[in-house]
């Protein structure tokens, strides 16, 4: 997950690029030896190879590890919240901004069974519509997709998203 941050997702196009990839993150200090040796380049490659990540290796309109804070209504999260005011604060791993919305991509490397995509996804789906919410105030854009993608069966499993 480390990695995914700081790769160039450009020169992600082939397991030689990812491998020149690592091998620079280790040389500019992004990520030490140890690091990079527990990096699992198959997963990288693989992501990079499905329609998405190669989407991601066009890099228009990529925002990465997007940090944001907003003040939130208690009751979009829920109704014994209403009243309160919320100081709601995260890091979206990557999203695509394009005219008609935003699509929002969470990488997620949970150890979970081919099939256990849902299952996994359902344990995230309020972190990933709450940054669905906050990006759609943010950039005054619609949410059009919200996206986890799980590197250990490298599926990409979608939640559903209401605005609140």
């Amino acid at each position: 997950h480390v990695a995914m941050q700081f790769l160039r997702y450009e020169a992600c196009g082939s397991q030689a690029g990812v491998e020149a990839e690592l091998t620079r993150l280790l040389s500019e200090g992004f990520l030490n030896a140890r690091q990079v040796q527990a990096v699992n380049r198959r997963w990288i490659g693989d992501f990079f190879q499905t329609e998405l990540g190669q989407r991601l290796q066009k890099g228009q309109g990529i925002l990465r590890e997007f940090k944001f804070s907003i003040l939130e209504e208690g009751q979009t999260l829920g109704e014994r919240l209403t009243g309160e005011k919320l100081l709601l604060q995260g890091v979206v791993d990557c999203c695509l901004m394009e005219d008609d919305g935003i699509t929002i991509l969470d990488f997620k490397t949970d150890r979970i069974r081919p099939g256990g995509e849902a299952a996994a996804a359902a344990r995230y789906a309020i972190q990933v519509r709450t940054y669905g919410q906050a990006l759609s105030r943010i950039f005054e854009k619609p949410v059009k997709r919200l996206l986890l993608y799980f590197f250990q069966t490298g599926r990409l499993q979608e939640v559903s998203y209401t605005k609140a």
